[in-house]
């Protein structure tokens, strides 16, 4: 990448996670003070979400594109469809909202976006990735960063930790199923909207079964401004930006910089919410972040000083090799 194609991807990436970050706070106002039902709000969210995605899909690329298909066949592409919508937008969402119910938008975040941990922890068994030390360290320093975010919370918060942390092992599965499993013809637009408003209508039939209800009328303004807020920067809007920061700057690269989402859905949560997390819970998650960034990192370079170092002891090594070999 150019400079100015590096400016404008980092900027594209840092407006995908900020509106990510921000459905955080928005989800918990509409669950705490305006006191909708977690599936009913979910599965409004993304019905919405996911019908305006693929609207834009029909009128941008032409009714071929937002016919679900895989290996070509239209019943297999529903299938996929299915499968992801129900773990990535039912299950993950689904838990994600009973936990915002229970805890803080903060510490939700930060467990939530361990998926990449998980991720790792199923890859290297199903060959879909491989292991190395700085990932084995990752994966050690986040359960760690976990641990300390879950001790520093009283017994009465655990189901809403649990919750968190079962949406991101729910998000990792989906995304080691599609890895391993499952194949999609269209472009991930097309996926994506597919996925929202297959997952919200499971969403809406379980909040049916949970005897869910709420009163639109009721609803106050600035309840209407988060939930519109949820639906379409947070949602479109975040879809949609990260696709195509994935294409720009590839899956490895681009995912590396998923750990802003909590950063700055918890920075919004102290600010918009009055959050009060604990020195605890800044530890806990600062090795979640750095576990994070080393899941994602092949190598680390050394500064110069130290590299020119090994270096030469290297070369003493080798020098001392020859002189020892017949």
């Amino acid at each position: 990448m150019t400079r100015k194609e590096m400016l404008s991807f980092v900027a594209l990436l840092l407006c995908a996670t900020v509106f990510m970050g921000s459905s955080f706070p928005a989800g918990k106002f509409l669950l705490s003070h305006e006191h909708l039902p977690p599936f009913f709000l979910a599965g409004w969210r993304f019905v919405s979400a996911g019908l305006v995605v693929l609207f834009f899909c029909l009128v941008r690329y032409g009714h071929e594109t937002v016919v679900p298909r895989s290996g070509g066949s239209i019943l297999r592409g529903l299938g996929v469809v299915t499968v992801i919508g129900c773990l990535q937008t039912t299950a993950a969402m689904g838990f994600l909202n009973l936990s915002m119910e229970r805890i803080d938008a903060s510490i939700a975040s930060v467990l939530f976006f361990t998926n990449p941990l998980w991720v790792m922890l199923g890859a290297h068994p199903l060959g879909i990735d491989r292991m190395h030390t700085l990932r084995a360290v990752g994966l050690v320093v986040g359960i760690a960063g976990v641990a300390l975010c879950l001790g520093v919370h009283g017994m009465g918060s655990i189901p809403g930790l649990l919750f968190a942390l079962m949406g991101a092992m729910s998000w990792a599965l989906c995304t080691l199923v599609t890895s391993r499993f499952l194949r999609f013809d269209k472009p991930p637009f097309t996926l994506a909207g597919w996925q929202m408003l297959i997952g919200g209508v499971v969403l809406l039939g379980i909040a049916a079964l949970r005897s869910e209800s709420f009163v639109m009328a009721s609803i106050t303004s600035a309840g209407l401004f988060n939930l519109l807020w949820l639906i379409l920067p947070a949602s479109v809007g975040s879809f949609t930006l990260w696709f195509v920061a994935l294409k720009r700057g590839g899956p490895a690269f681009t995912s590396s910089f998923l750990f802003l989402a909590p950063l700055f859905a918890s920075l919004m949560s102290v600010v918009l919410l009055g959050d009060t997390p604990g020195p605890g819970f800044f530890a806990g998650g600062a090795l979640i972040f750095l576990s994070i960034y080393l899941v994602n990192t092949r190598t680390i370079r050394l500064p110069r000083p130290l590299r020119c170092l090994l270096s030469r002891r290297r070369g003493a090594v080798a020098g001392l090799e020859g002189e020892a070999s017949p």
